[in-house]
């Protein structure tokens, strides 16, 4: 709005042209009719039903344009004449001037979006060429005349200013060939006229339409019209809006509260904006006619620039009052793009009042979901008082709110709001339902109801779709299965189980009926049908069982949720949704093995059962996939099949399979566990323990698997053996393979003569099994012992040994005493010597104190005198408590070790 001071500032305060803002402008691109046509093809297997008109609905239907009546001569369709447009813009000496180019383009040329002319006819609201002059670049409309200095010209009354404006293009337009009526005079009906003028810095950017100041004739002929009156910083919109004054006396509804909704809404404010007319004046300007909805039934209604619009009135109200609805959003690169909102707009027209002077009485309002009236520009509460409720925290008016309606320093008009359309799916917006009364406050008796969106919607992301049922007068039923955002149900269906499907049902009617509820469904599909007798307005829920049956194809399919009157099978709607149909569920769970031996057989098993029921499912092909091989089994009367599978590979964890394929009922099912193959239990002996060392010295391991009936490939094990001396120095190691028949051999030629502490444990990643641990005795045949030795033991006690052994023929012999006090060892067998270098150990059995035992003594010859420097060591076994002697040194006596 420009100040006060502006050439283009409005007297009347209801007329004033300031927008305020909307919070948010929500862009979005512009769909492809193709791909929504294709969608709809692919998904409508049935035929919307037809309804008849309601009782009391006239044929033909009335025209709510009422051409024969307008609301001011000027305010009427006016076809496909062609509207010459000229535009006269003034210059300033002192000012930055634009070119003529520059004004061209905002008023022309046509299909060029942007401009005024396209506006118009993207809109029908008349074809807008070019008026016939030869100024410059001729014949494009535009007249560039001088004013001179800005300050004498602004300062000039604006009417004489245009006069002046007007007379300055004479020389280049005749205006005489515009008085098609040949009455001398050119009027608003014959040619459209647009002044312009170039903007001081920061003002002039809003408009006016207002009379030319009177003067000589121009061409022979008076000037009549009006001019729509702008600067260079107004923007398009407003030159749109202006010279909708001007060729159509458009009325102005900002303070109405139509917001940025609407042509006659508030369009001044600082870059460019686009939003189209509302329906109402398309329908009084452009020709554009709603569909009169005459029975309750579903409609869709899109942004597209092809939609449907639609009207409900009541015909017993009459003509005067009715509802408009249509869909909106802002699109970028259409002439929607600053809307406000996205959604369903619905436009309550009161006809006895569309140029109300008052901003509560509203001939043309907007109906917002939370019931509240968009203000006024100066009556901000709408309560037909003015400036009543000052900025003073104080409740002035009592109606509950505070300083809602200040006095105005400068008049701002509301630019609508993000909340203004209807869209469940916005938390703000949450309301489905429009039932308001008319203008004068009487019960409407139509309404838009179950407000949401169609199935298809959040197909093509560009295109704004919106689905509502219209009830008006007359009989109907109302099935919404949508959810508490609009938004079309999409429930999966299993096959073979009933599925309960709940919608809100509603007579419509203004009697009690009676009515079938069902699901329109595939002929091999089954649906119940709940009959309900409904009161006029009363609302209800029903519950239909669909069945799918085996077979069926999985994914998507369409059905109705229908509701039929039982008085007159016409009265019927449907509602369109998707469903997603699905086989039955399966579950299966591995019962089998989680362990087995190498070479072992495992037994795999699997269970299945029905995912709904839980019961066990037979005749279910199972695969089982261990280590890249599959078995096959068929689930029994139990649902369980079982398989075997002989675990021949390395022992390790194995991942286990076990899946059920789809078939015409079930979908497939899958389980993974994983199976571990432990080693086979083996055991060995080591034979050769004792024997002379040298040449042909030799252990033999035999290994025996345990008697499973699955015998393994003992070729697969080793040994590993470790010998430790007791004699010499350095331990000794060796590694085996078993044959197949676990046989295995060790060369010893290379061992000394000792007595060898042998640990021997199974090797290789397929058996397991205990260790052997055994004494390994090497002896020299040539040893040989002899001599008696007399000492004190660990305990004090005298101990007397006397030894004579040898070998002969490889095996030892002689003979041993031990005395120790009262106790005697007597010997019976010598079952080894071992002689290294001045060391003997040699082992025998025997008797010790008259019980059967086992000695085991070391003996060290020191030399000569044996006394003080030979020593033996005694270890009995086999009576109990085993002795042990300690290391005895010789105060009597030689041992010999030789």
């Amino acid at each position: 709005m420009a100040a006060s001071a502006s050439p283009l500032s409005e007297p009347d305060p209801t007329r004033i042209r300031t927008v305020r803002l909307p919070a948010r402008l929500r862009v979005r691109l512009l769909g492809a009719l193709a791909t929504v046509l294709a969608l709809l093809a692919g998904l409508l297997p049935f035929a919307p039903p037809a309804h008849a008109a309601g009782p009391g609905y006239p044929f033909p239907l009335p025209d709510f344009s009422h051409p024969a009546s307008p609301h001011a001569p000027l305010f009427h369709d006016r076809g496909d004449t062609l509207i010459p447009l000229l535009v006269v813009y003034a210059t300033f000496n002192d000012l930055t001037n634009v070119t003529e180019a520059d004004i061209e383009a905002k008023y022309f040329p046509l299909f060029t979006f942007g401009n005024v002319a396209d506006y118009y006819l993207q809109h029908d609201l008349g074809v807008l060429v070019p008026a016939i002059e030869s100024f410059g670049d001729a014949d494009n409309g535009v007249v560039v005349v001088d004013l001179g200095a800005s300050g004498p010209g602004i300062a000039m009354d604006p009417a004489q200013r245009r006069r002046r404006m007007i007379d300055l293009a004479d020389p280049f337009v005749d205006f005489a060939r515009y008085d098609t009526d040949r009455d001398g005079t050119v009027e608003d009906t014959e040619l459209g006229v647009a002044t312009i003028f170039t903007s001081r810095p920061g003002t002039d950017n809003c408009g006016q339409t207002r009379e030319v100041a009177a003067g000589g004739k121009l061409d022979g002929k008076t000037i009549g019209f009006r001019t729509a009156d702008s600067g260079t910083a107004t923007n398009r919109i407003t030159l749109a809006h202006e010279l909708g004054h001007q060729l159509y006396d458009l009325y102005d509804h900002y303070g109405f509260g139509v917001g940025s909704w609407d042509l006659a809404g508030p369009t001044c404010a600082g870059g460019e904006l686009w939003y189209e007319p509302n329906q109402w004046t398309k329908m009084h300007l452009g020709g554009q006619k709603p569909v009169v909805v005459t029975a309750d039934r579903y409609v869709t209604v899109s942004d597209l620039s092809i939609a449907t619009t639609y009207l409900i009135y009541d015909p017993e109200r009459g003509t005067e009052d009715y509802f408009l609805i249509e869909a909106r959003t802002p699109r970028a690169g259409t002439y929607d793009q600053s809307v406000p909102d996205s959604g369903v707009v619905v436009f309550r027209i009161d006809e006895r009042n569309v140029r109300s002077t008052q901003e509560h009485v509203r001939g043309v309002e907007l109906m917002r979901p939370d019931g509240v009236r968009t203000p006024g520009c100066v009556d901000e509460d709408v309560d037909g008082r003015t400036d009543e409720d000052p900025v003073d925290s104080i409740d002035n008016d009592g109606d509950g709110r505070v300083d809602e309606d200040p006095a105005e320093t400068s008049v701002a008009c509301d630019g609508g709001s993000d909340i203004d359309a209807w869209d469940p799916s916005d938390s703000r917006t949450p309301q489905r339902t429009m039932d308001r009364p008319w203008a004068d406050g009487t019960p409407a008796k139509v309404a838009v109801r179950a407000i949401g969106k169609p199935f298809f919607a959040g197909g093509p992301a560009d295109t704004w779709w919106s689905q509502v049922y219209l009830d008006v007068r007359g009989p109907g039923v109302l099935v919404d299965p949508a959810d508490a955002r609009g938004n079309a149900p999409r429930p999966t269906l299993t096959m073979g189980t009933p599925t309960d499907l709940s919608f809100t049902v509603r007579n419509t009617g203004e009697e009690t009926d009676t009515f079938d509820f069902t699901e329109l469904v595939p002929s091999t599909w089954t649906a119940t049908t709940q009959r309900m007798t409904l009161a006029a307005g009363q609302q209800a829920t029903a519950t239909i069982k669909v069945t799918v049956p085996a077979g069926e194809r999985v994914g998507q399919h369409s059905l109705f949720a229908r509701g039929t009157s039982t008085t007159d099978t016409d009265i019927r709607t449907d509602y369109q949704f998707l469903v997603d149909v699905r086989k039955r569920p399966l579950d299966i769970s591995y019962t089998g093995d989680a362990s087995v031996d190498h070479s072992d057989p495992a037994a795999l098993s699997a269970v299945v059962r029905d995912g709904i029921t839980g019961t066990p499912v037979a005749g279910r092909q199972v695969d089982f996939t261990v280590a890249g091989q599959t078995l096959t089994a068929t689930t029994g009367a139990d649902g369980v099949a079982r398989a075997t599978w002989l675990a021949d590979r390395a022992p390790g964890d194995y991942p286990v399979l076990a899946r059920t394929p789809a078939d015409g009922l079930y979908e497939a099912a899958a389980t993974d566990t994983t199976l571990t193959v432990e080693r086979e239990n083996l055991t060995f002996t080591v034979t050769g323990l004792v024997q002379a060392a040298g040449t042909g010295a030799k252990l033999t391991l035999q290994a025996t698997q345990e008697a499973d009936g699955y015998p393994a490939d003992l070729s697969r094990a080793g040994a590993h053996l470790s010998l430790s001396p007791t004699l010499t120095s350095g331990s000794r190691s060796y590694d085996v393979v078993f044959d197949a028949a676990g046989r295995a051999e060790v060369s010893l030629t290379a061992a000394p003569a000792d007595i060898w502490a042998l640990r021997a444990d199974l090797t290789g990643a397929y058996f397991t099994g205990p260790p052997v641990d055994a004494e390994l005795v090497l002896f020299n045949p040539a040893g040989r012992v002899s001599g008696t030795g007399r000492g004190d033991d660990r305990a004090g006690t005298d101990l007397r040994m006397t030894s004579s052994i040898r070998y002969q023929g490889g095996v030892p012999s002689g003979s041993v005493r031990v005395d120790r006090a009262a106790q005697r060892f007597d010997v019976d067998t010598v079952t080894w010597l071992v002689v290294v270098g001045d060391r003997a150990v040699f082992q025998a059995t025997g008797r010790f104190g008259g019980s059967p035992a086992t000695l085991r003594a070391t003996l060290f010859d020191g030399g000569n005198p044996g006394k003080g420097h030979d020593t033996f060591s005694l270890r009995i076994t086999g009576t109990g408590t085993p002795y042990e002697s300690g290391v005895v040194t010789l105060d009597n006596g030689n041992l010999g070790v030789q």
